[in-house]
Order: C-alpha cells, then sequence, then structure tokens
C-alpha cells in the first residue's frame, strides 16, 4: 500500500513558504534595529551593548552555521527548518515580554541558530525541490523575496518603534504562519536518480586552478568588507534618524528601498548578456558603497534616500559577482565547504562592525563624521582592487599558441583540421551551428559544439548561493536541446560530432577554448534579443581576443 503513495510534488504553497522564509534570511537579525535607541533610553545601557541586539544573531550564525549543516544533512532539511523556524519565531518574540537586558542577549544569540538553519534549509530545498532553469527562477524569485522582506520588516520595525521599544519584537510572529503553511506543504523531498552518463559535460570533480584557494579567499575578503561597511548603518541608523528629526518609521522605509534597490538591481544585472569582470565588478561596488556612505554626511532627507538606493545597487552588484565566482572555484567534493565558508564571513562582518564602528564614533565625535570615514574606507577598498588587478595582470604569463604561424601564405593549411561553434539554443546561435556543419563537412573537420553557462545567471544575493552540482545540472539541462539539435545536423551531414559544457563567462570561455581550434563560429546575439550590433557583445569580446579567425553569423531580419 505504501508502495502506491503519490510522490510528493512542490506547489505554489510550497514556493510561498520557502519565498516567506527567505524574507528573514539577511535582515531577520536587524528587523529590530529601529528599537536600538529606544532601548538604549529604556534601560540606560551603552550603544554598544545595545547594539549586540542586532550583532549578537550573525555572530551566532558565524558560529554554529557549519554545524547546523552537518545536522540538516543527518536529521532531514524538513525537520531542521521546522525546528529552526520555531527557534526563530519563539525566541524572536519573547523579548517582547522581558525586562531583563542581559537575557534578551541570551535569546538574541539563540535567534541567530534559527535564523542559520531558515537559511541552509530554504535554499538547500529549493535545490532539491527544483531542477534545471526552473531552479534559476525560483533562486531570483529568492532574491526578490528577501529584498521584499529588507522593506517589510524594516518598515514595520520602524512603525513599531514608534509605539514602544518592544514592539519590533512582535515582528518574529511572522514565523507562526510560515510554520502552518509548511504544515501543509513542505514535505521531505523524494530521492531523485541523476544521470550521470554525461558526466564529463558538466563541472570537474577537481580543479587545477592557481592560487586557488587564494582566489576563495579573496571572494570572502570582498563579501567581508561589503558587509563590514553597510551593517555601519542598520545598526545606528535609529541615532542617525533620531538626530535628523525623523520618525523610526522612516528609518524603515529608507532601509527597505535599499533591499529593493539591491533585488531590482541584482536581478537586472544578471540577466544581461555581458557583464563586468570580477574586479571591475568589485571596483565598482565599493566605489559606489563608498558614495552612499559619504552621502550620509549630508543629514538631509533627500540625500539619504540616494544613499539608499546606491547602497542597494553595491549590495546588488558584489553578492552575484561573489557567488558566481565562488560558484567557478567549487568542485562538487567542495562547494559546501566553499559556501560555509561563505556564511561564516557573511555574518561575521556585523559583529566585527559593532566592535570596530564603536571607537571610530568615539574619535570622530559623531556619526556624519563617521560615515564619511566609512566612505572612505570604501574607496580605498576601490583602490586596493584596482591594484590588485594591475598586479595579476602584469604577473599573467602570455598566451602562447602551440601552432607555430607560417609566415608564407602559401604554407597555411587549405582546410579546417578543428572548428568549434558556441550555441545557447537560440535562433540566431541555431543559424550559427548550420553553417559551422556546413564548413565543417566541406572541410572534412570534426566539429566541437560548446554550450557555456554563466553561472551569475544562476546566482543571486545573499542567502542564494547555488551548489556546483546544481549548477551542473542546470547547464546539462539547458544545453541538451541544443545539443540535440546539433546532433541532428551533424549525423545527416556526416560531420564527427563532440560537445561540451563550460561553466563561466560566455566571452572568457569561448576564447579560452578557441585556442583548440582552427575556426570559431558563434551568433552575433542569443537569447536577449538584443536590437544592438555585434559591438559590445559576446561576439565582439570573442573577435577581439580569440586565439583563431572568428566567424560571426547574423541571421537576416526578415
Amino acid at each position: 500500500m505504501s508502495d502506491t503513495k503519490k510522490a510528493f510534488v512542490p506547489n505554489a504553497i510550497t514556493l510561498i513558504t520557502i519565498l516567506l522564509s527567505s524574507m528573514v534570511i539577511l535582515m531577520g537579525a536587524a528587523a529590530v534595529a529601529p528599537a536600538l535607541m529606544p532601548m538604549k533610553e529604556h534601560f540606560g545601557e551603552s550603544e554598544f551593548l545595545v547594539s549586540l541586539v542586532v550583532s549578537l544573531p550573525s555572530l551566532s550564525v558565524a558560529i554554529t552555521g557549519f554545524g547546523m549543516g552537518i545536522l540538516a544533512d543527518r536529521l532531514g532539511k524538513v525537520r531542521v527548518f521546522f525546528i529552526a523556524m520555531v527557534i526563530f519565531t519563539v525566541s524572536g518574540t519573547i523579548s517582547f515580554f522581558l525586562e531583563n537586558f542581559p537575557l534578551i542577549l541570551v535569546f538574541r544569540f539563540i535567534l541567530g541558530v534559527g535564523i542559520t538553519g531558515i537559511s541552509l534549509t530554504t535554499t538547500a530545498l529549493i535545490g532539491e525541490y527544483y531542477t534545471g532553469m526552473t531552479r534559476a527562477k525560483v533562486i531570483g524569485y529568492q532574491a526578490a523575496a528577501i529584498g521584499v522582506g529588507t522593506l517589510v520588516l524594516e518598515t514595520l520595525g520602524g512603525s513599531l518603534a514608534d509605539i514602544g521599544w518592544n514592539y519590533p519584537f512582535l515582528i518574529y510572529l511572522i514565523g507562526v504562519p510560515i510554520i502552518l503553511l509548511g504544515l501543509i506543504s513542505v514535505k521531505d523531498p523524494s530521492r531523485m536518480v541523476r544521470d550521470t552518463s554525461s558526466q564529463e559535460n558538466g563541472m570537474p570533480e577537481t580543479l587545477d586552478i592557481p592560487n586557488l584557494r587564494g582566489k576563495i579567499a579573496f571572494c570572502y575578503a570582498m563579501v567581508f568588507l561589503e558587509m563590514f561597511l553597510m551593517f555601519t548603518v542598520p545598526m545606528n541608523f535609529s541615532y542617525y534618524i533620531s538626530e535628523m528629526d525623523q520618525p523610526y518609521v522612516m528609518m524603515g522605509i529608507l532601509l527597505g528601498i535599499m533591499g529593493v534597490s539591491q533585488a531590482v538591481f541584482s536581478i537586472l544585472y544578471t540577466r544581461r548578456a555581458t557583464r563586468l569582470s570580477d574586479y571591475n565588478a568589485f571596483a565598482l561596488a565599493f566605489a559606489m558603497m563608498g558614495a552612499s556612505l559619504v552621502l550620509l554626511y549630508i543629514q538631509l532627507l533627500p540625500v539619504t534616500l540616494i544613499s539608499m538606493i546606491l547602497m542597494g545597487c553595491s549590495l546588488g552588484l558584489l553578492m552575484p559577482t561573489v557567488i558566481a565566482r565562488l560558484s567557478m572555484l567549487s568542485t562538487r567534493k567542495s562547494s559546501g565547504k566553499v559556501m560555509g565558508g561563505y556564511s561564516v564571513f557573511l555574518n561575521l562582518s556585523n559583529f566585527i562592525t559593532t566592535i570596530v564602528f564603536t571607537p571610530i564614533l568615539a574619535v570622530f565625535g559623531g556619526y556624519c563624521n563617521s560615515y564619511l570615514v566609512m566612505g572612505i574606507i570604501g574607496f580605498a577598498v576601490m583602490v586596493a582592487v584596482l591594484a590588485i588587478k594591475a598586479r595579476d595582470r602584469s604577473a599573467a604569463p602570455a598566451v602562447v599558441r602551440t601552432k607555430t604561424v607560417p609566415r608564407d601564405p602559401g604554407e597555411f593549411p587549405s582546410m579546417y583540421s578543428s572548428i568549434l561553434v558556441a550555441t545557447d539554443g537560440s535562433e540566431n546561435s541555431d543559424y550559427a551551428v548550420r553553417n559551422a556543419v556546413n564548413i565543417a563537412k566541406k572541410n572534412g573537420a570534426p566539429l566541437t559544439v560548446l554550450y557555456v553557462i554563466d553561472p551569475s545567471s544562476l546566482s543571486n544575493i545573499a542567502g542564494a548561493l547555488d551548489s556546483a552540482e546544481n549548477i551542473e545540472s542546470a547547464a546539462l539541462n539547458a544545453s541538451a536541446d541544443a545539443f540535440a539539435k546539433s546532433g541532428e545536423l551533424c549525423a545527416s551531414a556526416g560531420v564527427e560530432l563532440n560537445t561540451k559544457v563550460l561553466i563561466g563567462q560566455p566571452a572568457d570561455m569561448i576564447t579560452q577554448e578557441s585556442a583548440n581550434h582552427d575556426l570559431v563560429v558563434c551568433g552575433s546575439v542569443g537569447r536577449t534579443n538584443a536590437k544592438r550590433a555585434v559591438l559590445g557583445s559576446v561576439a565582439e569580446k570573442v573577435v577581439r581576443s580569440a586565439y583563431c579567425p572568428v566567424l560571426v553569423c547574423r541571421k537576416s531580419q526578415e
């Protein structure tokens, strides 16, 4: 009888439950930030001790992150999800009734355990419930939910802080409807049997990347410094807003605007056909972060609004760039460890901010001056990133092709011995494949069909890091149709076909692979449906950088 039970299929309520849970991942601890000044006045504690109400949960996340991940693997992710949600709801709400400040700090540390479990399990359940490009879409929804959560939690927290210091703690009652929805819609996912026949086209078991640990550590440093600068705002904004004679609800609105701009910028940026290099993205992100903090030197509401938008855009640029880079630097065996380190540094920065910003405030004598200093630090990090970029570029060895270039034109080969065609499954790239097959047939050459998937299109802001295995699965699913079309064309033309999937930025990966071929064929535009010429596109970058001739195929517009 049990064998005939209907398998669990996630539905719309399941998705809603996951998205509601995701709302508390980034700003769950900072939801009560608008109450920091009222709490200081009520309890008579120092600003440092009161700021622990926001930073202590993040320290808890940094300490318990690895352990909660192991527990979720052993007990089951759904079970840990419900345990974490109960911890979050109870430990968060109970401070509403407490008059003992040290006891409030104890429950704030416990709250961090709940946030850790929610963050780990919701992201993991997305990976198990959804596959391929559907998973990529849900990750995008999760990113938007985190931004909306910032808006809702901070706005609501500011409104409740105007009533009393303890009322913002009622925000954590949001866990009650999430638990109820989860009981009817979140179940243990069925074990999936994965097809390993195409494993060679996916991500490698090992990586041969020079200074791999150093590159991972650099990504950790980027996210740590970014969040270190950002968290100076929610932890001190209630004092800053009060100096402007604004109600606490305005603090919530401004922080909410930051969260929405972060989500919107992140989604729009990751959907672009071409993106900045990692170094340039990091440098621009810290430039925007520095500018946003410098603007806080001017205590005018319109200027503060612009500052929050800039800060959100900075986060929306840096976070997916870090996540995409870490995805490329991890294998199936190391992705969990890499993700754990990412979570640790993401949350440790919040606690360090509490320790460092207090003496800065004492030395420079005011929030305006202190934010100006933090903004200068942001610009200093930008300069450091550009310096590292210049150093790495000067130290990088020149790429030398193994084939010698004939000096006499008569010595050039009369035909291509190896042809590469890049496809993304779009109509324009299909046209390029047909041309490549025709050229390969006439030259009697094998054809390699390359599909490049950009991990930043599958990743988003904090908390939505996809594992290497999940990105591999999405890549194989997305490339299947394109390879099937290519296989049919090659079979009918009698052309030898090789297929290959690479993870990275399309232009870089195509250029890298071109060193192994005599001709590259690609379309002028892809799935972005860009109404623009080759200039500035992936094809243009390949033309400039490839190690062999490039044929760009543009299908005529009828």
